[in-house]
């Protein structure tokens, strides 16, 4: 009996053991995991919830610790009849539907230079990243330089070719100016994973290609262009999100007079809805609608990104296609 117990204790033991295993494995997991959701939690989620309770009160720098009340949607209310709250999120639609188009055409540009057999891969593949490593205010600070109406290297170079060389970019044209920092700021990252989807493409439907008599314009729309469509979708959600965050940023940054005070210098085709709102918050003190024009700036990004995961149904390439599915 104890010859034939033997293998039933040691085949119940099994199942123990592999649960035992599961468990710290996934006690392991949370405890790696936990960092970041405590400070997803602490720093995210919760200043979110405080923000909307904030839009719901009449919360200002006056009536701080006196007179707090419930107002409900009134700050919503104001905010649909303030006409600089819809010019800046008009702005904030224009410079997304600019500045993300031209982001993927340079980072792809880029990624497929790189991709190429060209010498020096490596030289080139630092002097397309290193702007990506530059800290944030030393760029904006070296692309002010660049801007300069007086003696600036982009009115040099108009001068050299015919143009104005008197050409104040900072204040007459300062979205053009903020879409040259941010174009050469952040195209290295994109690239990178541009870069990562090419490498993935299989070098067998491009000899195919090449046999059938496929041009090279004509395997990129048949072949690259489909096969990227994924990193396209990811690199549009990325590239929206990235520019809410950038967006209030630079435009302080690119300020003519940064040192007289937060977004007071900021011209106004720069002044996009997050910086509107850091503007009403700790400008003008006025914390319940500061929050409640934050709050319809995220529920535009959610709406935008709503928009952009529907219509991925029709153009992104997702594999199944090709058996039959």
């Amino acid at each position: 009996m104890a010859t034939a117990g033997t293998p039933l204790v040691a085949t119940a033991a099994k199942p123990r053991r592999r649960a035992s295993r599961r468990k710290r494995e996934t006690l392991a997991f949370y405890g790696f995991l936990s960092p970041w959701l405590l400070g997803f939690i602490a720093l995210s989620s919760i200043p979110l919830v405080l923000a909307f309770a904030m839009s719901l009160s009449n919360l200002t720098t006056v009536n701080l610790h006196t007179n707090l009340q419930y107002v409900g949607a009134d700050n919503y209310v104001r905010a649909y009849h303030d006409h600089e709250m819809w010019y800046s999120l008009e702005r904030t639609g224009i410079l997304m539907a600019t500045i993300v188009p031209l982001w993927i055409v340079t980072q792809l540009g880029l990624a497929m230079i790189l991709n190429a057999s060209i010498k020096f891969l490596g030289l080139w593949r630092t002097l397309f990243f290193i702007a990506v490593v530059v800290p944030l205010v030393a760029k904006t600070f070296v692309w002010k330089a660049m801007a300069a109406q007086d003696g600036g290297l982009i009115n040099r170079v108009l001068g050299a070719l015919g143009g104005s060389k008197n050409v104040d970019w900072l204040l007459d044209h300062p979205t053009a100016t903020l879409l040259m920092v941010l174009v050469w700021g952040y195209a290295g990252t994109g690239m990178l994973i541009f870069l990562a989807g090419l490498k993935s493409i299989p070098e067998e439907l491009y000899e195919v290609a090449r046999v059938d008599g496929a041009s090279a314009v004509g395997r990129f729309v048949s072949i690259t262009l489909p096969l990227l469509t994924p990193v396209i979708m990811f690199q549009l959600v990325w590239g929206i999100f990235l520019t809410a965050n950038e967006a209030f940023v630079y435009p302080i940054l690119l300020s003519p007079g940064l040192q007289q005070g937060l977004g007071s210098t900021v011209p106004t085709d720069n002044v996009f809805t997050n910086l509107y709102a850091l503007q009403r918050i700790f400008g003008d003190g006025d914390f319940g609608y500061g929050a409640a024009v934050a709050w319809i700036f995220v529920f535009f990004l959610l709406v935008v990104t709503a928009l952009i995961f529907v219509s991925g149904r029709f153009w992104v390439f997702s594999g199944k296609e090709q058996y039959g599915k």
